[in-house]
């Protein structure tokens, strides 16, 4: 059933119990947006809509090879293998940011997705309904 049918469902107390509830648990495109902009290739962004698999592959791929990176431009004087690891190393870091960029494609269609269930979720436990 659509959240809209749902909605047509409820009482004039539980629509009040719902937008409360809503208050409390969305998610906002505003602030995604901000740890988009400021952290996004750290995945905050994904940590804040609970991707947490993929905001720890972001992280990794932006947080190892960025130290990688550092230790080696400081610990060594890049012979051969050092110099290919190093582009080893901006190779992934690269993609990593390309990743971040277009995941912001998708970020308010997930927003929209995670606060949309979050409606039906506590529709459900209003009425007392299994999901």
């Amino acid at each position: 059933m659509d959240n809209l049918q749902l909605l047509r469902t409820l009482t004039l107390e539980e629509l009040g119990i719902l937008e409360a509830e809503l208050l409390k648990k969305r998610k906002s495109k505003e602030a995604v947006w901000g740890l988009w902009a400021g952290l996004h290739f750290f995945g905050a962004h994904r940590f804040y809509t609970e991707n947490y698999l993929y905001a720890s592959i972001m992280f990794a791929t932006t947080f190892v090879p960025s130290i990688a990176i550092i230790l080696l431009a400081v610990y060594t004087d890049l012979e051969s293998f050092n110099y290919f690891m190093l582009w080893v190393l901006i190779f992934i870091l690269s993609g990593s940011l390309l990743w971040s960029w277009i995941d912001a494609f998708f970020l308010n269609k997930r927003i929209e997705e995670m606060n949309h269930e979050q409606e039906r979720n506590i529709i459900h436990r209003i009425k007392g309904m299994d999901h």
